[in-house]
């Protein structure tokens, strides 16, 4: 598989808490107006915005979009978030399937709670692009890692890290989410075929770093000795849970989040500190704004878009470290022609 090799450093621009963003300019026109013509409008359906990789996720969507529609490749695009509540995100994506937009991008809440309503969208002529968190409703093209082969992956180097014999905790993400249960099921795997780890503790802290250390902390009051945590995005708020509790930071799977990088190259220097990092970085809204791009103006892909980790090791970390702000990721970064390079349409 081609893999895009520019990377930037995305950072969240602000704090979206409202139900309804908006990227388009103050004249533009609305979905409702504009959403059966050629090139069309596009909406994406967000499940969460509660910390900042979603953030920068929507932030970097709204710039392709500012993009698309200088050039003409798409007239509007809007985001709704739900809060985590697929109810609510049924509900929205009802609203929007009226507005008659080209493209839905969505990041799910579940893989199979919304089907219904996605086929209600497929059945409308909408074409629907899921990504992050896949979904089984076959209409829909999903874009995402795989996440079961993900998390193998990355448990397989804390285990490799340990020798294979230690206790450690796992820090679970966004509960229910395609992403979550992909990875937890990596972990699984990886840790049933060595017996010598022993999981001591299981958290969930959303991806977020702050809830992390809260939740982690927790854990750590009555924990016995802690070898290594699996943690996915928020290894910095991991890392924290024990440097408040006067513990030694064991070997902690990194996020490519500037605070975690930036902790690790002062640590690689000082105590020879040694990990690795890797994620689905916030770009990929990027990529699979561009996908909806081209399906909007008539192109076509395979139902199923496998998308490229972005990895950080000791070899590469200074540079990155040096240039990711603390609340800002290591990441791709996607234009059209990245994706049509990586992703050629049928």
């Amino acid at each position: 598989m081609k893999i895009n090799k520019t990377w930037r450093i995305a950072a969240p621009l602000l704090m979206v808490s409202a139900l309804v963003l908006s990227g388009c300019s103050a004249n533009s026109t609305t979905a409702a107006d504009e959403g059966s013509k050629t090139p069309g409008a596009i909406v994406l359906s967000n499940s969460f915005i509660g910390n900042a990789w979603r953030q920068t996720m929507v932030d970097d969507a709204n710039k392709s979009a500012d993009e698309a529609k200088a050039s003409g490749d798409v007239v509007d695009f809007s985001v709704v978030n739900s809060n985590n509540d697929v109810a609510e995100q049924i509900s929205q994506m009802n609203a929007l399937i009226l507005k008659k937009p080209k493209v839905i991008l969505i990041l799910a809440a579940s893989p199979t709670a919304l089907n219904g309503v996605i086929q209600t969208a497929c059945d409308a002529g909408i074409k629907v692009v899921a990504f992050d968190a896949t979904v089984t409703a076959p209409c829909a093209y999903n874009m995402a890692p795989d996440w079961v082969a993900f998390g193998e992956e990355t448990m397989q180097v804390v285990v490799d890290r340990l020798g294979g014999k230690g206790n450690v905790i796992l820090v679970h993400g966004v509960d229910g989410t395609d992403v979550d249960l992909g990875m937890s099921k990596g972990w699984s795997n990886v840790i049933a075929a060595n017996p010598g780890i022993k999981v001591v503790g299981e958290v969930s802290g959303n991806w977020d770093d702050a809830t992390t250390q809260t939740n982690v902390g927790g854990l750590l009051a009555t924990a016995p000795k802690v070898d290594g945590v699996m943690s996915y995005v928020s290894a910095y708020g991991a890392i924290q849970a024990f440097v408040a509790a006067k513990r030694p930071v064991p070997v902690v799977y990194g996020s490519n989040q500037g605070t975690f990088l930036k902790w690790w190259a002062a640590e690689k220097i000082a105590n020879g500190y040694d990990t690795e990092s890797a994620m689905e970085g916030p770009a990929i809204s990027q990529a699979a704004f561009w996908i909806g791009v081209n399906l909007a103006n008539g192109k076509d892909y395979p139902k199923t878009l496998v998308y490229p980790t972005f990895k950080i090791t000791n070899e590469n970390l200074d540079e990155l470290a040096a240039a990711t702000a603390p609340d800002a990721f290591a990441d791709h970064v996607w234009t059209k022609e990245s994706v049509d390079a990586q992703w050629p349409a049928n």
